[in-house]
Order: structure tokens, then sequence, then C-alpha cells
């Protein structure tokens, strides 16, 4: 029995690996380059929350800067996780008042993650965070009417929203993704 159970393992596990390096075929992307661009939600695994407001929301998600963002019905001071690993470029009250306090990192793809809306920061621009390490909790702050966290991936030098998927898919308004997104 225990040998019929890996033999099931190591054909599943075969066949996964020819799955992946067909879809990378077919895309023409590497596997280095398929992992960069992969975000986990951000916060933590098992947790599942609403998104309020998904991509193209006709409510504030308009235009080239929030058009591919997610708003997320987190509660107030609850844990904001880092997407991907990266560097801190920015940790503080937004020069833009409707975001409020705002984490961004830049991550080894060249793109950003962006956390807004936060009641607290908790690294410098400099800092290394690795994927999952709690950068902040969410709030109410800026152009918000609640507490909840505004995510999106964006260009690092101009802010302009970029379309992503989170864990392989994008998540629409009214969805309750489960996060896949464990502790640093």
């Amino acid at each position: 029995m225990n040998g019929t159970r890996t033999g099931r393992r190591r054909l599943a596990a075969l066949a996964g690996a020819m799955l992946m390096a067909a879809g990378i075929m077919l895309s023409g992307a590497s596997p280095a380059a398929a992992a960069d661009s992969y975000y986990k939600l951000p916060y933590p695994a098992g947790e599942s929350y609403m998104v309020t407001q998904g991509p193209e929301g006709t409510y504030s998600h308009t235009g080239p800067y929030n058009e591919y963002a997610w708003d997320f019905g987190l509660p107030a001071n609850y844990e904001v996780s880092a997407a991907q690993g990266g560097t801190i470029v920015y940790s503080d009250w937004s020069p833009y008042w409707q975001n409020g306090i705002e984490v961004i990192i830049r991550h080894p793809n060249g793109q950003c993650t962006h956390y807004a809306h936060l009641n607290q920061s908790f690294y410098w621009p400099g800092d290394w965070v690795p994927q999952g390490r709690i950068v902040g909790y969410t709030g109410s702050t800026g152009a918000s009417t609640a507490p909840h966290l505004h995510f999106q991936v964006i260009d690092c030098n101009t802010r302009v929203g970029i379309p992503a998927s989170l864990q392989g898919w994008v998540p629409w308004t009214g969805t309750w993704p489960v996060s896949t997104n464990n502790y640093a």
C-alpha cells in the first residue's frame, strides 16, 4: 500500500512538472520570470477577506493610478503582509493626501506593490523585507470612508497601476480570496 502511494506521488509530481514546463514554453517566460511576477494576497495565510472594490471598480478605481487596485475589507489595525519580498522605497504619510499612510515595496522584477490607508507602517526606506513580513496595520487614513486595505501593483517610477494577478488569479468585487501568504 505504501509503495502505491509513493508511486502515485511521483506520478503526480512528474505530471505537475510537465504541465508547468508546457505552460512556460507556451508563454515564453522562464521559471524565474514566472516566479518574479507572482504576488501573494497582502494578509496572513489561511484568512479570507472580502474584495470590497476590485480592479476597474466604479467608485474610486478609475483612471491610470487606481484602475488595477483592490480594496480588501480588513478590520482596523490588522496585519498587512508583503505580497512579495523586496526593498521598502516609501513608508510614511503619502505626498498624495488621498493615500494616507502608505508603504511601497520595490521587488526584484522591477515592479512595486502599494499598500495604502494604513494606521501604521513599520519599516524605513532601504529596508529589505521578505514575502509575508508584516509591514503595517490597516486603517482609514487619507480619502477613506472605513478601515480597509488599498493594494495594487504599480510602476515604481510613475505610480501608475499595472495589471496583476494575486496567487494566480484576479479576485473581483464580492469575492473572498483565501491567502497563502505565510509569515516571514
